[in-house]
This record gives structure tokens, C-alpha cells and sequence, in this order.
């Protein structure tokens, strides 16, 4: 479907850049994070999930993976429901000779999860996603004791062919799985993080990480990091301003702080932040030049730009850091979900096509026009529509519904009231998140 992208401040660029848009199934609500490769043979795989809320006696949930694939650059897919494939937030990772690694974090409350913990699934294929092998990283493959497992983002392969993945269990149990074998074996090697305490930090820069390799070889991890939780040894440039957020401990505001080993991993060095409140789930495609298109979700709506999928230009200095400009020619790939929803996710990475095309899928919030109009009034946080709602849910994940009250989330900011309030119209399938996939392309490749 025809449509265009809004340019926001255009400087280098246009007002609008034409567009396709694609869903992947129309009308059905049931997609969320996706992200996508593009196989040797041309063929492009997308991976994303959806949960299902059933009455279960433990009031437990499961996820599903779906695997989606296109002959015809993203035009149109076959979908393949794939039950044995154990987690959520699926990321696929195209290593040589098409092998394929899905990495997932399987939460305690699936109902199929025997532990009592969170942990790892990887998924590894050597038949381009046709048939897969799972492994389960779990706590005893850590050195250290741990209560969960939590990985990178992505898997990357260098140049001398070993394949690297990051597991992070906060408080400093951060290690680094290296594979020489394309993910059949790991070794499992301590990393270390310099710049922060990463001894008091909760979290782990490891967690929900990309790596990347840039032009010139420089081995760089776009972390997601609460820096309202983290004491760093100096000033980081680039911290946006934390003014009007408050003391909400919502994990929306979060941002995205780029940290560079020069010794293959096992070591890592904050170099600067993004200055974008509530950035997460990056992704970079090389321009050529120094040049880079960084796309990323949008967690929170700020004053100019809607929750989504944005991309900006990034060009790398001399010095290592990268000059950003998030005020010009902010891309606006996807801004469907309003800014009285919760967040529809985004997750979408970019792919360049071999006609030189752009590729971005992403994931929206869609709700019933019953549900849109509470929201948009604010109606929803009157304590009998919330408690009704709230009530009608509490049979089919009453493992997190039982938590959630009017009472509890009055005095909360109204990020955490839309996430809880959706969450519940969710478990009734009254709202849920669409897949669509984007494809547009930049004008002659501007450089800034």
C-alpha cells in the first residue's frame, strides 16, 4: 500500500519520503517485535511472537514464535506458526553460510517453563530456518551464582570468524559466549565493563544489547542502560535531559549509551550516550563513508514525534564518537500508535536491499474503539471502568492481573497506568499490536 514517511525538521532531506507499507497478516492483532534477514538467496525471514492468555490454574501464559517469509522483497508473506520454538522477543542473527541463531529470554510465567527463573533459549539453523535445535543457556553455565539469565540482542560475527554473544545477569555478572563454530559450542569468557559501577548496577549493559561492527573495524554495543540507576567515573556527553521525568521508575525512559572493545569483546568502554529519552532497540546500516542510518524505537512520545520507529544519520568523527543530530531530518518510519497507548513495540531493525531499498518492519498498538476512546479521554482511569476491565482479565493471567488495581496504579504516572490498563484489554484480545513492514528508500544516500 502507497503511503509516505514524515520528515520531521527537514534539512538534508525532504518533507515526506514515498513509501510501501505491507501488513503481514491484515487485521489480525497478534505480532509484536518484529525483526527481519535477508538470506543468501534472496529470500527475507522475519521472526516475531505473540501471548496467549488462558485460564490456567497458576494463572500462567505462553508465548509463540511465528516465522514469516518473502519472495518478493517484503510484498507478501507465508506465515509459519512454530510451537517448539521457546521464548519471547525473538531476534534473528544470519551468521555465514546462512546459518541462523534466534536468541530469546523465556520468562518464569510460561507456562511451559519448568524453572523458576527466567533464562535463554537459542535457536540455531543450518537449513535457512526450516528445521531448528534448541539450547538452553541457563544459570549453571554462568561461573558465578545467578538468579537469571538475560542475553544481548543480537549475535555477531567477526572477522576471524568467531561469533560472540553477550549474557548479562546484573550487578556485574556480565560474560561473553564465543563460539568458533557458528553457535554449535560456546566458551564461556568474564567480561569487563569500564566507565560505571557496573557492581551496583542492577541491570547489565548486556541485556537487550546489539553489536556492531562499523566500516573501519571498531567493535561498538549499543546498550540500553537506565542512567538514572548508574554512577559513572566521569561526565558522559550525550545524556539527555532527565528534567520532566520524575521519579517514574518506568523502564520507557531508558537510553541508548554506545560502549567500544578494543580486544574483541572482552572488555568494554562507555563513549558516549544518544541524546533521546526513552531510545531503545537500535539498529545501524552502513551508507558508505562514515555514514550510518541508526533506526530505533521510540518508547515514549516527546514533544515533536510520536511513540514508533524513527531513523536518524549518524557519522563517525575521527575521535571514535559520532556526530547525531536528533532535531534534523528525523525519520518518522512508523508513528501509528497514539500517544495516549502504551508502547506498540517498535523493535523494527533496517535492512538495505540488493536494489539499494530499505526494509524496516515494526510492530503497532491497535485497539478496540471502545478501548481508543476511554484511553483518549482519560475515562479508563475512573475505578469502576478500570477495576471492570481489570476483573474480566483476572482469570486468564491472574499471575500478573492480581497485582494490578485501580487502587494500586491511581498515584502512578500515567505511563505505568496505560501499561497496565492495556495490558489488561489485551489478555481480552480487545487491543493487541500489528506487524507491518516498510519499505522506502533514502534519496541519492545524503550524508550530513
Amino acid at each position: 500500500m502507497s503511503s509516505s514517511i514524515r520528515v520531521i525538521n527537514p534539512m538534508h532531506l525532504p518533507t515526506e519520503l514515498p513509501c510501501e507499507r505491507y501488513p503481514l497478516r491484515p487485521g489480525a492483532r497478534m505480532g509484536y517485535k518484529p525483526n527481519v534477514v535477508e538470506l543468501s538467496t534472496g529470500e527475507l525471514l522475519l521472526a516475531n511472537f505473540h501471548t496467549h492468555h488462558e485460564a490456567y490454574d497458576d494463572g500462567s501464559m505462553c508465548e509463540h514464535i511465528v516465522l514469516h517469509r518473502s519472495t518478493d522483497g517484503g510484498c507478501t508473506w507465508r506465515s509459519q506458526h512454530v510451537d517448539h520454538l521457546w521464548g519471547r522477543e525473538p531476534y534473528l542473527n544470519l551468521l555465514s553460510d546462512d546459518v541462523l541463531i534466534i536468541t530469546t529470554h523465556f520468562l518464569e510465567s510460561d507456562v511451559r517453563n519448568r524453572s523458576d527463573h527466567t533464562t535463554v533459549y537459542l535457536h540455531r539453523s543450518e537449513d535457512r530456518g526450516e528445521t531448528w535445535t534448541s539450547a538452553n543457556v541457563d544459570v549453571d553455565m554462568i561461573p558465578e551464582k545467578v538468579a537469571y539469565t538475560y542475553t544481548s540482542r543480537n549475535i555477531i560475527e567477526l572477522a576471524d570468524g568467531t561469533s560472540i554473544l553477550g549474557v548479562g545477569c546484573g550487578h556485574d555478572t556480565d560474560y561473553l559466549f564465543r563460539s568458533s563454530d557458528r553457535g554449535q559450542t560456546w566458551a564461556v569468557e568474564k567480561m569487563a565493563t569500564i566507565g560505571f559501577d557496573s557492581a551496583t548496577y542492577e541491570y547489565s549493559i548486556l541485556q537487550e544489547g546489539v553489536f556492531h561492527v562499523t566500516d573501519g573495524g571498531r567493535l561498538l554495543l549499543f546498550a540500553r542502560c537506565d542512567v538514572r540507576a548508574m554512577s559513572f567515573d566521569s561526565p558522559l556527553p550525550g545524556l539527555p535531559d532527565f528534567t520532566d521525568v520524575g521519579d517514574s521508575p518506568s523502564d520507557h525512559f531508558d537510553v541508548e549509551i554506545i560502549f567500544e572493545s578494543a580486544d574483541g569483546g572482552g572488555s568494554w568502554n562507555a563513549v558516549q550516550a544518544l541524546p533521546i529519552l526513552g531510545c531503545m532497540y537500535p539498529s545501524l546500516c552502513s551508507l558508505g563513508e562514515g555514514c550510518y542510518l541508526f533506526t530505533y524505537t521510540q518508547r515514549v512520545p516527546l514533544a515533536d514525534r510520536r511513540m514508533g520507529v524513527y531513523g536518524l544519520l549518524l557519522r563517525e568523527r575521527e575521535d571514535g564518537t559520532f556526530a547525531v543530530d536528533v532535531e534534523q531530518d528525523l525519520i518518522a518510519i512508523d508513528e501509528k500508535t497514539p500517544d495516549y497507548f502504551d508502547s506498540g513495540g517498535g523493535f523494527g531493525n533496517t535492512l538495505q536491499l540488493r536494489d539499494g531499498s530499505l526494509l524496516t518492519p515494526y510492530s503497532y498498538l491497535d485497539a478496540d474503539p471502545e478501548i481508543e476512546e476511554l484511553l483518549r479521554t482519560g475515562a479508563f482511569m475512573e475505578k469502576a471502568v478500570f477495576d471492570g476491565y481489570r476483573n474480566r482479565a483476572l482469570p486468564y493471567y491472574r499471575r500478573w492481573v492480581e497485582h494490578i488495581t485501580w487502587k494500586s496504579v491511581k498515584n502512578a504516572d500515567r505511563v505505568a497506568q496505560q501499561h497496565c490498563f492495556m495490558g489488561c484489554t489485551a489478555v481480552l484480545n480487545l487491543s493487541g499490536h500489528i506487524t507491518e513492514v516498510c519499505r522506502w528508500a533514502l534519496p541519492s544516500q545524503p550524508r550530513q
